[in-house]
């Protein structure tokens, strides 16, 4: 099978894959050469969603789960859950800056000129997730919901640290706004800070005034972005020196959730998978090529058909 050629190439591309998706794109695309510290400013719009309900959860599974199943159940259930509103965020070109318990934070950055159209991307991106993930009912008879805060403006990346080991942070008035935009949030809503609003595209947003707060709720979009998702991504694009990095990263990002979403029922897996499984050639069968939004040359996709019996006697 084809993907056991070019193992060292896999090899690079997998420990760099495996590093940087755990790191933020603002931090992997990052330029290595500057002294520390120091600070890098740019504009950029801030998505705040904040899961509730995470408590009322962890008591019912707590109680009603069997003795030692409980903890991994809580687990499986947020891990679902939070990753899809994840997906909702990446397939809108946003870049997962932190997670604080069930909370997320996420950064699309842009040039100034682009703030209110990368807003209103911000704004559908945040519809799509209370459509399909505002309120999610558990085994456990509890509901799980999102609210969300929206900011933009300018921000400043910061490195502090030494040779050794270095730290990132973000800060800005955005920040702050987004903060407070999350906190004016009830469960399913979303919540414009002042500056977001006031940079925004107002003719294309429909919004209810909090009262006494400068800040706005969010009803709907009136028209589709402009700004599609992939013009945004064309338009902050990466340098030369991090191409090879990009080719990695960029598509595998996604490429799990693309996977799912087009192959449904069958476990799915592209060609370093595969190879790094270890597993027989025959556990798998190539699946037909399909359009997948977000993945461009994915490679060779897998199914991996081996039954429980097959894997107990290989690992036996």
């Amino acid at each position: 099978m084809g993907w056991i050629k070019g193992e060292g190439e896999i090899e690079d591309s997998y420990k760099i894959s495996k590093i940087a998706a755990h790191v933020p794109d603002l931090v992997v695309y990052s330029t290595l050469t500057n002294d520390i510290p120091y600070a890098e400013n740019f504009h950029g719009v801030l998505l705040f969603a904040d899961v509730s309900g995470f408590t009322n959860l962890t008591e019912k599974f707590s109680l009603s789960s069997k003795k030692g199943y409980g903890a991994d159940e809580l687990t499986r259930t947020l891990n679902s859950y939070i990753g899809e509103i994840v997906s909702h965020i990446l397939d809108a070109g946003g870049d997962i800056l932190n997670y604080a318990g069930d909370a997320i934070l996420a950064l699309w950055t842009v040039e100034r000129v682009q703030l209110s159209e990368v807003i209103s991307l911000v704004v559908k991106c945040s519809l799509n997730i209370q459509d399909q993930c505002g309120v999610r009912e558990t085994e456990v008879g509890c509901q799980l919901k999102v609210k969300i805060g929206i900011s933009a403006g300018k921000l400043s990346k910061v490195i502090v640290g030494d040779e050794i080991s270095q730290y990132f942070v973000v800060i800005g008035r955005a920040v702050d706004e987004v903060r407070l935009a999350e906190g004016l949030a009830v469960a399913s809503t979303i919540i414009l800070s002042p500056n977001a609003w006031e940079l925004c595209e107002r003719d294309n947003i429909a919004i209810d005034p909090i009262e006494n707060e400068r800040a706005v709720k969010v009803r709907y979009i009136k028209r589709e972005p402009s700004f599609s998702v992939e013009k945004y991504q064309d338009s902050i694009g990466t340098s030369v020196e991090h191409e090879k990095v990009t080719r990695v990263i960029g598509r595998k990002v996604n490429l799990a959730a693309r996977l799912m979403m087009h192959y449904p029922g069958v476990v799915s897996c592209d060609s370093e998978t595969c190879y790094y499984s270890k597993l027989p050639a025959f556990y798998f069968n190539e699946l037909p090529k399909k359009a997948m939004k977000g993945v461009k040359n994915p490679g060779v996709l897998y199914q991996f058909m081996a039954n429980k019996q097959q894997m107990y006697d290989h690992l036996m």
